[in-house]
């Protein structure tokens, strides 16, 4: 045999022989593609550790910048649809609340083992099992906001609020956001009613109501979300943005709008203040950010996964998350990451 067809027969048996070892390999799996349960992103949190928790319309997901966990597979935790998140704030409690349309639930977050306390009409003092809104004060009290008013829990007690007496603008108009301020006052935001303010300790005082023309600075009654900044709020309608600097009723607002300032669009869904102290507005048509005085926009043309944005959470690294419509868009360093 000559030297060519020799260099021939061992150039075949070496590949015939890797063919068949590779043919008898267990080919490695492909990595796991996450799908969301659901596509709508109602609210978004990040918790004490670092972990992002979005309420979508079909259940609740995590993920710890490594990886995505869907705890709607878990029996436990409600497939619904989930409005709100918060957390307790007590030292060493470390417990997810979720407003659904089932009722109130609470498990502890950080653990593998998800064991899931559920409030409802028939186990709870709670006014209705339809869950529109979430709050929490310094002291822990929980503020639920219903189809049929305002429910408190203090851990042990149960209250209910319905505002102002002659106006009860919780009970007739749907609750769509609460935040608690330095001062003790608690803010439950109305579509359509104006805002309830009052405090609370084991009961309700000092209640009034931020309407139009009282409280000239609101530029609607359909109040969409509320934030406090310590003492000072802002609110967010579908008319535009009110920021309210005191505890004084009918002084010293300020109102933003489209045509007069330029922000993206006049209904306001979202308020966050990033760790710059840059105020981020999540609108029907798009994010506006308001730093020293100067307003930019940014839209599905700049990145961002859709223009409809509910939902804004600020990471700890500074970087920001949107929740829209049609999944998460996350902006760091000025680039734009969407799921």
């Amino acid at each position: 045999m000559n030297q060519f067809k020799l260099s021939c027969l061992i150039l075949t048996t070496i590949v015939m022989s890797l063919f068949y070892s590779c043919k008898k390999d267990t080919p490695a799996p492909l990595p796991e593609v996450f799908t969301f349960p659901s596509k709508v992103i109602h609210k978004i949190v990040v918790d004490n550790t670092g972990v992002k928790w979005f309420a979508t319309e079909k259940g609740v997901v995590s993920y710890d910048n490594i990886k995505w966990t869907k705890y709607s597979d878990d029996k436990n935790v409600t497939t619904g649809s989930v409005s709100d998140l918060v957390f307790d704030i007590a030292p060493g409690i470390k417990n997810l609340w979720l407003g659904t349309i089932l009722g109130l639930s609470s498990f502890e977050f950080g653990t593998t083992a998800v064991s899931v306390v559920n409030y409802n009409t028939k186990s709870a003092g709670i006014l209705s099992d339809s869950v529109t809104a979430l709050g929490i004060d310094g002291s822990n009290v929980k503020y639920i906001g219903t189809s049929k008013g305002l429910s408190i829990y203090n851990g042990t007690k149960w209250d209910k609020f319905m505002g102002r007496t002659n106006e009860e603008i919780l009970s007739r108009y749907k609750i769509s956001s609460v935040s608690a301020a330095t001062n003790g006052y608690i803010y439950a935001a109305t579509q359509g009613g104006g805002v309830s303010r009052f405090k609370y300790t084991d009961a309700v005082s000092g209640a009034t109501t931020y309407n139009k023309p009282w409280a000239w600075g609101l530029p609607s009654d359909t109040i969409m979300t509320v934030i406090t900044d310590g003492v000072a709020q802002w609110f967010g309608t579908d008319k535009g943005i009110a920021y309210h600097s005191t505890e004084l009723t009918k002084s010293d607002w300020i109102t933003y709008t489209r045509i007069n300032d330029g922000l993206v669009c006049d209904t306001v869904y979202a308020i966050a203040k990033d760790l710059s102290g840059n105020m981020w507005f999540g609108t029907h048509k798009g994010v506006s950010k308001f730093s020293n005085k100067v307003w930019t926009s940014f839209t599905m043309k700049d990145g961002l996964v859709a223009n409809k944005v509910n939902t804004i959470a600020v990471d700890a690294d500074g970087s920001l998350w949107f929740g829209t419509d049609l999944g998460i868009s996350h902006l760091i360093n000025n680039i734009w990451t969407n799921y």
